[in-house]
């Protein structure tokens, strides 16, 4: 292949003499305004100064939006932080914890009066006790213990409820509810006292056995048959000696009464209304009164067996006759035919005077207006030789008015 000739050709100059126009050339507003922006040419260096101007007003704004943007952070900050105190204080001032202490600050002071209005059930009063002692009996259950109050277990976020402890004891339990006319800020609810339990359980009773014409008082108050429980009736042995006579004897009889506070005050009356000893049997927790001492002829009966006594011990030892007992004996009277007809009558003789000493009255019971029996002591000095001898009587006499007249209606040996 034929290769171009790369020899480049030399055309001379002058042998051409081609002439270049000469062209005037205008400055242009371009090139001169690019000439002052020009920071190699000496007049835009003069004129550079001007551009901080500039840079100072955006300084300036900066600042001052800075400034703005600040106060507006902490104007919202402000704001979010008064919502934010002004929830928790509403959320606080919501807590039922808040209503309950200030509750329980009567329950510390003792306020009885306060609780009693705020319970919904009072504790069961007895017709034997009053409010009064109710309220004291409260009082005692919290007085000078150790109280606190814990959430009991019934307590949810709508239904509050706490109990009361009194020395670990719970003795009450309080309720709130919603107060519905206060609205709380953010819709909290308001807590309000609902209801105050103070179950006070009566413990104290009474059970009193008496006789069955007695009457029973509790606290001064006279029990009538709905308290009787038990009936004892009178021993046959004993009513052999009356009954046939016209005379009675009364049994005894229980009568029982629970649900008081405090320990009651028992009195009993006898069949003529005149007070009777009671006593206390802390074994058997039972109150109990015997047959009456009282009778308005008792110096008289007393008497009437004492003689009636001497004259017996002087118709066992022959120094009286037997017939002088039957003024004291009704008609046809089983005890005085029993006298004559015993064994026991004694015959002594060679004695000398005898005498009567250390006459006294063991024991007197008054059943009713019209039966009483009375047990009569003597001492019978008989002289004998060489010394005196001295024969002791005692006899239980079953008295009973006849007719309007006492007569011995039967003897217990």
């Amino acid at each position: 292949m034929k290769k171009h000739d790369q020899t480049r050709k030399s055309y001379e100059t002058g042998s051409a003499k081609m002439s270049t126009p000469v062209v005037k050339i205008e400055p242009s507003p371009f090139v001169m305004q690019q000439g002052i922006d020009n920071p190699d040419s000496q007049d835009s260096k003069k004129k550079k100064k001007p551009g901080k101007k500039y840079f100072h007003i955006y300084v300036a704004v900066l600042f001052v939006w800075l400034i703005a943007v600040t106060c507006a952070i902490f104007y919202v900050y402000g704001i979010f932080n008064d919502f934010l105190i002004r929830y928790e204080t509403s959320y606080q001032a919501s807590s039922p914890d808040l209503v309950m202490d200030d509750i329980f600050t009567h329950f510390e002071t003792y306020d009885i009066d306060y609780l009693w209005q705020n319970m919904s059930e009072h504790p069961t009063v007895s017709s034997f006790e009053d409010e009064t002692a109710v309220r004291e009996y409260m009082k005692s259950m919290i007085e000078g213990k150790q109280l606190t109050y814990i959430e009991s277990g019934e307590y949810t976020s709508d239904h509050p409820c706490y109990t009361v402890e009194a020395d670990g004891l719970v003795i009450g339990t309080v309720t709130l509810q919603r107060d519905m006319t206060v609205q709380r800020e953010f819709g909290f609810p308001t807590w309000m006292l609902s209801n105050i339990s103070f179950p006070a359980l009566p413990f104290e009773g009474a059970s009193v056995k008496v006789p069955a014409n007695s009457t029973v008082y509790i606290n001064g108050i006279a029990l009538d048959d709905t308290y009787l429980t038990e009936e004892f009736p009178p021993d046959e042995d004993e009513l052999q000696y009356v009954e046939p006579y016209g005379g009675s004897i009364p049994g005894f009889c229980t009568y029982s009464v629970s649900g008081l506070y405090y320990e009651p005050e028992v009195t009993v009356t006898d069949y003529a209304g005149n007070e009777q000893p009671v006593e206390y049997n802390a074994d058997f927790d039972l109150y109990s009164a015997d047959y009456s001492e009282n009778h308005p002829d008792r110096e008289y009966l007393e008497q009437f067996a004492l003689e009636y006594t001497d004259l017996f011990a002087n118709v066992i030892s022959m120094d009286a006759d037997l017939s002088e007992l039957n003024p004291y004996f009704p008609p046809d009277s089983l005890a005085l035919n029993y006298i004559s007809r015993s064994t026991a009558l004694r015959y002594f003789t060679g004695h000398g005077a005898v005498t009567m000493q250390n006459e006294h009255i063991i024991d007197f019971i008054a059943y009713n207006d019209d039966t009483v029996y009375v047990e009569a002591y003597v001492e019978q000095v008989m002289q004998m030789w060489p010394d005196p001898e001295t024969l002791p009587t005692t006899t239980h006499l079953y008295l009973t008015r006849i007719d309007g007249e006492w007569k011995i209606s039967g003897i217990r040996y």
